[in-house]
């Protein structure tokens, strides 16, 4: 039998390394595109699901019973869901009433097709469960009723009060949401069988190119003992490029030259890896339009606000909730793209003036900062003046009758009296709305100041 030279041995080795490194970097690649992928289609269910909830009212859903049916209040949420129902791609959304405990039961469902009877007994998961303490929450696992089986995501909406009123249900198929992942996870697999198709050619050349040089390799082995870093220690700092190009046509060299060969491809793989986690870390984190950081970012900060609330220990922070007025005017007068113009000019005012690293832009044109040991009030005041001046120097649109302003809201963190972040931003989220009404008050159909 023919016996293999100690050349193809390290040859068959390499290639054993760059298959076997190929194999770890795709499992993990995978692992890590798996959750990315499932956070990003929880994330765009929990949009549907917030912004529905938003809509709603939550005084008069409280007050809907099986006997209102065809009542103002009734036709009123079957008309914001019916529009959700129509628009987007989704499978069934409707409201959800908390009786008690782990029961739950159907309240309006405008599904023209077997419709869910107001009343009926809902299936229960841990995302409803937090959704009616006052968490919006995605299925992590897929559930099966008569309709059939789905992932939902459920957005609590809110009374006058603040309590949980009811809580809007959006499913998706089941089928729906793994084809999603599914299809991500082919592109993801087609990347990693082509790195491995490729790292493994690759190798295959190199070792066929410098079988020579390899050979010489296999004598001084014992003298690698120390470790990687002597050999580059004894590589000439003072070669010209002229002689690093012509490593390439040389047959057999001192190991100096192997060895920085291969440093040098090692280091271009870091970089090239390294522009790869960047690029997807900028598509996770960071909001398309404005270039700040989006919901996403904004949902794993707050894990860590609501960690040291628990923790009982000294801590102090302000909610910020920055709102724009007369948008759908500007969106329905001037066009989107005009929208979008106001959106980002907005966007930089807020991160000039309250800092990049905790401003976020959780919808359309709605964003929140969390100050931490600091006043919000003096920040507020110079954003309105920003705002007058951007008018009056500046302004985004070319019709100078237009007045821009941003409807702005602040509350502080009383560990005396919150227990969640929630009861923060939602005083915050009030006060904004107290701040834009009272614009509104002054100003009709875009213009400026009502004299």
């Amino acid at each position: 039998m023919k016996k293999f030279d100690r050349a193809a041995k390290y040859t068959f080795a390499v290639l054993l390394i760059v298959i076997v490194f190929n194999l770890l970097f795709g499992y993990v690649l995978t692992k890590s595109a798996t959750k990315v992928i499932r956070r990003q289609i929880d994330d765009r269910m929990l949009d549907v699901s917030n912004t529905a909830a938003s809509m709603l009212n939550g005084d008069a859903l409280a007050k809907i019973s099986k006997d209102d049916y065809g009542s103002k209040e009734y036709q009123e949420v079957m008309h914001t869901l019916t529009y959700f129902q129509n628009s987007i791609e989704l499978d069934y959304i409707y409201c959800i009433i908390h009786v008690k405990g782990d029961e739950f039961i159907f309240g309006v469902d405008p599904t023209i097709e077997d419709p869910a009877e107001f009343g009926a007994p809902v299936v229960c998961t841990d995302a409803l469960v937090k959704a009616s303490k006052g968490h919006a929450s995605v299925d992590k696992v897929p559930y099966e009723d008569e309709w059939g089986s789905f992932y939902s995501a459920y957005s609590p909406v809110y009374d006058s009060s603040g309590k949980v009123a009811g809580i809007v249900a959006v499913d998706f198929d089941v089928n729906w949401y793994q084809s999603k992942v599914r299809g991500l996870l082919t592109i993801v697999g087609l990347f990693i069988v082509f790195a491995l198709v490729g790292g493994t050619t690759i190798a295959l050349l190199v070792a066929r190119q410098y079988r020579r040089v390899f050979l010489g390799l296999v004598d001084r082995m014992n003298e690698l003992s120390h470790g990687i870093d002597q050999l580059i220690h004894q590589v000439d700092p003072n070669r010209s490029d002229e002689d690093y190009s012509k490593l390439v046509y040389i047959e057999r060299r001192g190991v100096k030259d192997v060895m920085e060969l291969l440093t040098e491809k090692i280091h271009l793989m870091q970089e090239q890896l390294g522009e790869q986690i960047k690029q997807i870390r900028s598509h996770v984190y960071i909001d398309g339009l404005t270039g700040m950081q989006n919901r996403t970012s904004y949902t794993e900060y707050l894990q860590q606000v609501e960690k040291k609330i628990e923790e009982k220990t000294p801590y102090v922070f302000s909610v910020v909730v920055f709102d724009l007025n007369q948008l759908k005017y500007i969106n329905d007068v001037y066009g989107h793209e005009a929208g979008d113009r106001l959106i980002i000019a907005i966007a930089k005012d807020i991160c000039r003036i309250f800092g990049e690293k905790r401003v976020w832009r959780i919808g359309g044109d709605e964003f929140v900062c969390i100050l931490e040991d600091a006043e919000p009030s003096e920040l507020i005041r110079r954003l309105k003046e920003n705002s007058k001046r951007r008018n009056d120097e500046s302004p985004v649109l070319h019709d100078p009758d237009i007045e821009i302003s941003i409807a702005v809201g602040a509350s502080t963190f009383d560990r005396e009296k919150d227990r969640t972040y929630s009861e923060v931003f939602h005083r915050a989220d009030d006060a904004m709305y107290a701040d834009k009404e009272a614009f509104y008050k002054t100003h009709k159909n875009g213009r400026r100041k009502v004299e």
